[in-house]
């Protein structure tokens, strides 16, 4: 099987070692999954929320979904799922899915 390659930042990486991100309107992280596991943003959204109108929901309230290079994923991701961001956090109606 041929191996994806995507650039990120002006480097070529292979897709599987990338990470995509569901980034909340504060930026804090909400949800991740390996590059490999999506060939664009709106196939990875479809991942992390499944149903269309909430979909369309968080894409109104500002969330949205990007590639990271592992190194991005460290210093962008990493600290919202090991819980040392120093993000606002979001009101509760917001965060509901």
């Amino acid at each position: 099987m041929p191996q994806l390659l995507v650039q990120i930042g002006g480097e070529t990486l292979p897709l599987r070692s990338c990470h995509w991100v569901l980034f909340g309107p504060n930026d804090c992280a909400y949800a991740s999954e390996y590059g490999d596991g999506a060939t664009g943003p709106e196939e990875a959204h479809r991942n992390f929320t499944p149903r269309q109108r909430d979909r369309d929901r968080e894409t109104r309230q500002g969330y949205h979904v990007e590639l990271l290079s592992k190194k991005q994923w460290r210093k962008q991701a990493g600290p919202c799922f090991y819980r040392t961001c120093t993000h606002k956090p979001m009101q509760q109606e917001a965060v509901a899915r």
